[in-house]
């Protein structure tokens, strides 16, 4: 087993990120050594070097150790996924877990990550696995990047920082204001539905007022009305569609159609007969 232990930009985005991979290769019976995989086998890895445990942990982390997406998969996985999960993912205890659980939106979920002071400690880990890495390594890691220019995977201003505190301030983090919000929300997700139904059900119920109208008006014109059909999304009528009922006269079709009225009808239809 080979296993790669790596900071860097490879991809050029503007941050270096942390890598441990392995290729893995089994002898066999004949004394040759043949490719038996590799890529991120963490666990694999472990089993025979569970002193890498700190790099594995921080496997895609930036060089400050904060998770790839800390804030958009901390915030999905916290709300849909069980705790065990996020407690990985975060690198987190318990308790700093019932905290985060506090956090009724993205804002405010990365406010209480620095506010707990976890994205400080995610610094701390990645100082002490870097300055393994050059102990292993007998090389210094310098970041190709400055600090105010390199891609972070999480930042906050003084001016995101203030609103939440303004916000915690005036209670709208309180539990029954977030409680009141959320029932809000689900009012306002209830009335957007039923709007949704009526409209969707609006457009079904005037297609087949139309359609009753015309079929009055047929048939009070002295036709009958068993073997017509019409077509909305044509807006034609046709009749004698069907072969084997009984089929109005091609001398009553026409008598018809010069007696129709059609401001009774919808616009610009048609009649045809079979």
């Amino acid at each position: 087993m080979k296993v790669k232990i790596q900071l860097a930009d490879e991809c050029k985005n503007g941050v270096c990120s942390w890598s441990v991979t392995a290729d893995i290769d089994i002898k066999k019976r004949n004394g040759r050594y043949y490719d038996f995989g590799g890529g991120c086998c963490h666990e694999e890895i472990l089993k025979q070097f569970p002193e890498f445990r700190k790099f594995v942990d921080l496997h895609l982390c930036d060089c400050y150790g904060v998770p790839l997406y800390a804030v958009e998969n901390g915030y999905y996985f916290l709300n849909n996924e069980p705790k065990e999960k996020v407690i990985d993912y975060l690198r987190i205890t318990e308790e700093e877990y019932k905290h985060l659980q506090s956090a009724c939106d993205k804002a405010y979920f990365k406010f209480l990550l620095y506010n707990l002071g976890i994205v400080r400690r995610w610094n701390d880990e990645a100082e002490e696995a870097i300055k393994e890495l050059e102990m292993l390594t007998g090389c210094k890691w310098v970041n190709p990047y400055e600090y105010d220019k390199e891609r972070k995977n999480i930042s906050i201003t003084d001016e995101e920082a203030n609103d939440i505190n303004n916000k915690i301030d005036s209670g709208y983090y309180a539990p029954e204001a977030i409680h009141a919000r959320k029932e809000e929300a689900q009012k306002a997700a209830k009335e957007k539905k039923r709007g949704e139904i009526i409209k969707r059900f609006a457009s079904t119920v005037e297609k087949a007022e139309r359609e009753r109208d015309i079929f009055l008006y047929i048939l009070d014109s002295g036709l009958p009305v068993d073997n017509v059909i019409y077509y909305d999304h044509t807006n034609k009528v046709v009749f004698n569609w069907l072969n084997y009922m009984e089929k109005v006269s091609q001398e009553d079709f026409i008598s018809f159609l010069n007696n129709v009225d059609y401001s009774k009808l919808p616009e610009g239809i048609t009649f045809e007969i079979k």
